[in-house]
């Protein structure tokens, strides 16, 4: 049996080195490197024995495939498995048509390649590309490929041709945040309460076909339980239009429209699928919670969100993404029962698309505003956008919505400022009919702006102000009005927000984001969000102070927190490997009279900081004096499974309050089931699958280890781009080898692309085989199975991933061949460092 070429890759690598430093002997460095045989040390019948050509040039190495790295042009391809034959005293790649397009080879250019098939082997390219340039580096297991600029496709920095594009496995899988919590009120008939919430997001994959599912569970011991099916659709990519065609329950992309729910299909053009030189927003929640609190994310009455939170400032910036714009209201629970509710509003930034780029999106199908969903009702519409870049880094963008009702066309410009930033100008007039036949006309303008000031530190995210006359409606707007005889909505007159940060440099950091929106009428309320932080690090201790104020239309009571904090590096001070402990303390002050003060110890241990803690002690103080102290404790678990959290709260007098939540993925694969960490939508995801190769990390992915069959999820990949999973070899256990430890892959969105590691499962052998009574001659090739290893000048060989019970067999000088049976109970095998040691006779 021959060594196969990715065993005699491994195993050269370590036997050279080792034989040269054993024997003492000499290499003759030049410009191509070579191995002197002659300097081996020794003796003439052992050299006359010896098999030694195989050692003779380290450029003559085995044809067969192996794992490279390609690089096209001084640009890294990224992994592949290629066929290599022989070529002179190397080895060159078989190359085909089929292949040299997926590296952006033009073949039309190319006429003698026209008549080709896709699978034709080029022996000598060539003959057919001119200037073409081939060199294999062994050692670094690297193809580097040379073509002429004439032949390669015009393409933007990052592209990476459709050809590569990998569908994935078919799947089917379940994404899952459980939540729940059991708070105990104090006093007479007060009682419990029990709340439990499950968010699913289901899908299967089907070549290049996704269906998808969100769905919640709210359960409670005073409300009941409701479940709701909140969207499910079908969608795929089309590479060649560069878009995605989605049919179902689904989201608008909203690309000068605000986006909407709906009912239908739609084909829109996907940013993601262009190259990163080529490409042009999920929102972020920040709150001020005044105790241990439950935080709630709605929006049209639908529950998107829920977590718990611990005294200060919080940020969400996890939500499944479920529009790009319009509204979410935000209820803070506290731990007293308080409950305190904020509005924050999407901002997009301005529109804007390179020069000749253009995105585009229709959609029909019915939309049914919040307050007739319940009882049916809706409208069928069509409406389109799109956007086109233009020289003079000038966007010019459009949309129109037609509906039974409502009639709206959109025109804009974007316009990048240079120095100055970018801004939008755009213009919607709208003609809307109500149920009486009144028809209403207005028009509403906008505009954005966003700019980075490098030299001052400021970075405006979004600036945006937007004006509506009397007759003017949102979609939205009119088609509540039409459904909805007795809508009490107030009509919007203008909106203004604003996103920015400041670096004040040695003076810490400064953030603000407000939001106010007007309405039309004599009596009609302002609604209104500011929220200001300050934050700084002196040597690892971070200080920090907030402000945030807030008035809803309903309430018009103003809600002013107000909270300053102080946080120390305890772990950093007290030294140690564990550096992450921190106490913290904040005071927090309300315009109602509430003042908290909170002191906590958290940090992170345990495997590579799975285990994250916290313990918080808290008082609070009412207006009146009256005070009640609180005490809180959690815990949350990473694990390659998934993320599991248990917290305790202890509201002295009032309540406390048990939490325990689990978020994570089960997916069902051709090759079983596994259980995973969380999916996010929009990622991309790879099933590791290393058979018998149980609790291996996964490198750069916390938390991520093979299971018991050696099978795991990397849920983290980017779509459309070139991902290198690789897996962690220091934490294979002394039986398993891997032969191929990372691989490359560029899966399209929300696949599961397969990463095959081939395993060798089985002992480490350190033997010493002896023929007619003699050393087997060095250079000797030994196999066991699959394993091979070489022979030494003493007939010692090295093999790994030998079973209980095996066949050794010796490929001797003249042809011929010899075995010798092994087995691990056999008399004179003993251990020393993992391996197994013995001595044999070769027969």
């Amino acid at each position: 049996m021959t060594l196969l070429p990715n065993q005699w890759y491994r195993l050269r690598r370590i036997a050279v080195p080792a034989i040269v430093l054993f024997l003492s002997g000499s290499v003759s460095v030049r410009a191509e490197l070579y191995f002197n045989t002659q300097s081996l040390r020794l003796n003439q019948q052992q050299r006359e024995q010896a098999d030694l050509s195989r050692l003779a040039s380290v450029d003559a190495q085995l044809p067969g495939e192996y794992d490279v790295s390609v690089r096209v042009n001084m640009t890294n391809i990224g992994k592949q498995k290629l066929h290599f034959l022989p070529c002179g005293n190397q080895l060159c790649a078989m190359l085909t048509p089929a292949l040299l397009r997926t590296w952006g080879v033009k073949l039309s250019a190319i006429p003698a390649l026209s008549s080709l098939s896709d699978d034709e082997p080029l022996n000598h390219p060539g003959d057919y590309i001119t200037d073409f340039r081939e060199s294999f580096d062994f050692e670094q297991q690297q193809l580097n490929i040379t073509f002429p600029q004439a032949v390669m496709d015009n393409s933007h920095r990052g592209y990476i041709p459709p050809a590569r594009w990998e569908n994935g496995l078919p799947m089917l899988f379940s994404s899952y945040s459980y939540t729940g919590s059991q708070t105990k009120y104090r006093g007479e008939g007060m009682g419990s309460i029990w709340m439990q919430y499950l968010n699913l997001r289901n899908g299967i994959n089907l070549g290049a076909w996704r269906i998808r599912n969100y769905s919640y569970l709210a359960h409670s011991n005073t409300a009941g339980t409701s479940w709701n099916s909140m969207q499910t659709w079908i969608e795929r990519d089309l590479p060649g239009l560069q878009s995605r065609l989605t049919v179902g329950e689904a989201i608008t992309p909203g690309l000068v429209f605000d986006s909407m729910s709906y009912h239908g299909v739609s084909l829109s053009s996907q940013d993601e699928m262009r190259p990163d030189s080529m490409r042009g927003y999920a929102p972020e929640i920040r709150g001020i919670a005044l105790s241990n609190a439950m935080v709630e994310v709605l929006q049209n009455g639908n529950l998107l969100y829920q977590t718990f939170v611990t005294p200060g400032s919080f940020v969400i910036n996890d939500l499944y993404a479920t529009s790009t714009s319009g509204d979410l209201q935000i209820r803070v629970h506290e731990e007293d029962g308080t409950v305190r509710e904020f509005t924050q509003a999407f901002a997009s930034p301005p529109v804007s698309v390179r020069n000749g780029v253009t995105r585009f999106s229709t959609t029909f199908g019915q939309y049914s505003p919040g307050s007739a969903r319940s009882s049916g009702k809706t409208q069928r519409f069509w409406q389109g956008e799109v956007l086109h870049g233009i020289s003079g880094n000038t966007s010019l963008y459009g949309g129109a919505i037609l509906a039974d009702n409502y009639q709206s066309g959109l025109l804009g410009v974007g316009q990048g400022l240079g120095d100055l930033g970018a801004l939008s100008l755009d213009i919607t007039h709208a003609v809307t009919t109500f149920v009486n036949e009144n028809q209403q006309k207005g028009q509403s303008l906008r505009l954005r702006y966003s700019k980075n000031f490098d030299s001052t530190g400021t970075n405006v995210a979004v600036a945006g102000y937007r004006y509506s006359t009397g007759g003017y409606y949102s979609f939205d707007e009119a088609s509540e009005n039409y459904f909805s005889q007795g809508y009490s909505g107030n009509q919007i007159k203008n909106r203004i927000q604003i996103s920015m940060s400041q670096n004040a440099g040695q003076l810490g950091s400064l953030s603000l984001s407000a939001w106010q929106q007007q309405y039309r009428g004599r009596h009609s309320p302002t609604s209104r969000s500011v929220a200001g932080n300050w934050s700084k690090n002196f040597n690892g201790i971070a200080v920090g102070l907030s402000q945030s104020q807030n008035r809803s239309s309903r309430s018009r009571q103003l809600d002013n927190v107000t909270s300053a904090s102080i946080s120390l590096p305890l772990g950093r001070w007290l030294g140690g490997e564990n550096t992450s402990l921190r106490q913290s303390n904040r005071i927090t002050h309300s315009s109602n009279g509430l003042t908290s003060m909170t002191t906590m110890l958290s940090g992170s241990t345990l495997g590579k900081n799975n285990l994250s803690y916290s313990l918080a002690q808290s008082r609070s103080r009412q207006s009146g004096n009256q005070t009640s102290d609180g005490t809180a404790l959690s815990l949350s678990w990473q694990g390659d499974k998934g993320t599991y959290n248990a917290g305790y709260s202890n509201f002295y007098g009032q309540n406390e309050r048990l939490t325990w939540g689990v978020n994570g993925s089960m997916v069902v694969h051709p090759y079983g089931i596994t259980l995973a960490q969380s999916l996010p939508e929009g990622s991309s995801y790879a099933l590791v699958r290393a058979p018998g190769a149980q609790d291996v990390r996964v490198l750069n992915r916390s938390g991520v280890a093979t299971d018991s069959r050696g099978y795991a999820v990397v849920p983290t990949l980017t779509p459309y781009r070139e991902n290198e999973i690789s897996l962690d070899t220091g934490t294979l256990s002394d039986n398993v080898d891997l032969l191929n430890p990372s691989h490359s892959a560029v899966p399209v969105r929300e696949a599961l692309v397969l990463t095959d590691y081939q395993t060798l499962i089985g002992y480490r052998l350190f033997i010493r085989l002896q023929h007619a009574g003699k050393p087997l001659p060095f250079g000797t090739v030994v196999s066991a199975g699959q394993s091979s290893g070489i022979a030494d000048e003493h007939g010692q060989v090295f093999i790994s991933g030998v079973p209980d019970k095996t066949v050794l067999t010796a490929a001797l000088s003249d042809g011929k061949s010899c075995k010798a049976d092994f087995d691990t109970r056999g008399p004179g095998i003993r251990t020393s460092g993992g391996l197994l040691i013995a001595s044999l006779e070769c027969q």
